[in-house]
């Protein structure tokens, strides 16, 4: 917003709305939306600036359109002098609003976004044609204004102090400024006042002092016959004194002389308790640091009494903390990479592969012979993520091919009564045929235990099965083989064993069960699948 901008805004304003000029000196506060749509903030803003303000001075400050067509109804506009040529003036506007008897013109333009409040701020002086621009943000309203206005209109208050007795510690927001009487400038807003004289009841309140106004604090403090003050972290520490809770983080209060038992507790953090013995006429203070449950360093307790120039500080190193177990450091290890080898066996003697959407082409079939090894072997690996107790598999892979050559059988195609054949009209009904398996498995869920270096999981979901079946005839009668695609849904059981670090070894036993893929023409499935798989793997 550029100051003439600002001052057009003004001067458009007061032309539509003005009568004859004031005889007093004003300041007009005007508010509009810096974001489209907010104009709900404009009534706010003309809120915090009327809270601002002191009753007393409200006179003299016209806040808002409202305001300003209100204190105007019925009024005109005397002559403006440079306009009648009496005098000469370089701009009409500004002597218009001085005319009009406003001292200072402040136009704020207020928003709200993601980072909470911002506004511009422009003060213009009509007799000079001063303008003074600011801006100010922050997550409070009231606060973000002030910090634009103190950069542009003369704010600063008035803070009146008294007590009874006098000689009471003054503290505005935990600052020491002196001792009672006091009479001392603040910058208006929300403050917290706090006396504190030796052997009286301490006070603390929050007071909001005007803009440009005066606050006046006095009170009677009241005599004790001791005095006990205790300030604790963390926050949220609860202070119990003979079993009574008094409140949290400070308590300043009056105490009758003996022996008495302080506690303070807080979550997280182990309890501290301590036996004073206070006398008549004495002031004792106990600022106290509670310790971690697994923390360490130093345990400060502060103890002032009379006739002392500074305050006794007694401080307790504290033990360093246990070294984790091997449990929590199990627990403490969120991610994990492996690799392995693994083994498989089909749990029925079939597996289906398609040669193609061709209705010529036909199918794999049975597994009429392994060569006398039955089982598939390959590799894996995969990558996860764990909570505490569960956690997920990301992403994981394995490989399986057969060592020997498997006889196979083939089968037609759904809706054919015989077997495929070659250019010549030759079958081929029986193959040798090499196995090639893909499994994927992404986002299973899995559940964990940890037993000092041991951890036990188990994980569930769907996997699925990508093959090619290979004809190693000579000359290949299947020219590119059988495709296998399986969904399967699986279970996975795992034992890992950290030996150093986050390094481990782990054995598996999976099984797959299978779901929907092909099938021959008789209706026949792919056998499902189990197996072991070992290796090593790193936690992180």
């Amino acid at each position: 917003m550029s100051p003439r901008a600002a001052v057009r805004f003004v001067s458009c304003l007061l032309v539509l709305l003005a009568g004859e000029a004031f005889s007093a000196e004003k300041t007009l506060w005007l508010v509009r939306p810096l974001y489209p749509g907010q104009e709900a903030l404009v009534g706010k803003t003309e809120q915090a600036l009327d809270k601002l303000i002191p009753p007393e001075g409200r006179g003299v400050e016209i806040i808002g359109r409202k305001e300003l067509a209100a204190a105007l109804k019925g009024k005109k506009v005397d002559e403006i002098p440079c306009l009648s040529g009496s005098a000469p003036c370089a701009d009409p506007i500004s002597s218009l609003v001085s005319n009009l008897g406003f001292e200072r013109v402040v136009l704020v333009k207020g928003g709200q976004d993601e980072n909470g409040y911002k506004f511009q701020v422009v003060s213009f002086k009509p007799a000079t044609g001063e303008t003074n621009p600011a801006t100010g943000s922050g997550s409070n309203l009231e606060k973000a204004l002030l910090g634009a206005l103190v950069k542009v209109v003369p704010l600063a208050s008035t803070l009146d102090v008294r007590s009874t007795p006098a000689g009471a510690t003054v503290f505005v927001d935990d600052l020491k400024v002196g001792t009672t009487p006091l009479s001392t400038q603040v910058l208006p807003g929300e403050h917290v006042i706090r006396l504190d004289l030796k052997l009286h009841q301490g006070i603390e309140e929050t007071t909001v002092i005007p803009v440009r106004g005066s606050a006046r604090f006095d009170r009677v403090l009241e005599k004790v016959a001791a005095r006990l003050v205790v300030s604790a972290t963390p926050p949220g520490t609860v202070i119990e004194l003979d079993g009574q809770v008094l409140g949290k983080d400070r308590v300043d209060r009056g105490v009758q002389p003996g022996a008495h038992t302080l506690r303070l507790t807080a979550d997280e953090h182990k309890a501290f308790e301590q036996r004073l013995d206070i006398k008549a006429d004495e002031q004792v203070i106990v600022n106290q640091a509670l310790e971690p449950v697994n923390g360490e360093g130093v345990k400060a307790m502060v103890v002032q009494v009379p006739g002392q120039a500074s305050p006794v500080v007694v401080a307790v190193a504290t033990a360093p903390p246990k070294p984790p177990t091997d449990t929590e450091l199990n627990y403490g290890r969120t991610s994990y990479f492996q690799v392995g080898l693994e083994t498989g066996r089909l749990t029925r003697p079939y597996l289906i592969g398609r040669r193609g959407t061709n209705p010529e082409w036909g199918r794999s079939d049975k597994i009429l012979d392994t060569g006398g090894d039955p089982m598939l072997i390959g590799a894996s690996l995969e990558y996860g993520i764990f909570g505490k107790y569960f956690g997920v598999t990301v992403f994981g892979m394995s490989y399986l091919t057969n060592l020997s050559k498997w006889n196979l059988s083939t089968n037609w195609d759904v809706g054919r009564s015989t077997y495929e054949q070659d250019e010549l009209g030759n079958t081929l009904p029986e193959f040798p045929g090499k196995i090639h398996l893909l499994t994927l498995r992404v986002l299973q869920p899995q559940l964990r235990v940890a037993v000092w270096r041991f951890m036990f999981s188990a994980q569930v979901g769907l996997d699925v099965r990508l093959g090619q079946i290979v004809d190693t005839t000579t000359p290949t009668f299947y020219e590119n083989g059988f495709l296998i695609t399986d969904l399967m849904v699986s279970g996975r059981a795992n034992v890992r064993f950290y030996v150093a670090g986050g390094f481990y070894l782990y054995g598996s036993y999976y099984y797959s069960q299978y779901l929907i893929g092909w099938t021959n023409a008789a209706g026949s499935k792919s056998g499902s699948s189990h197996g072991l798989d070992t290796g090593v793997g790193y936690g992180f």
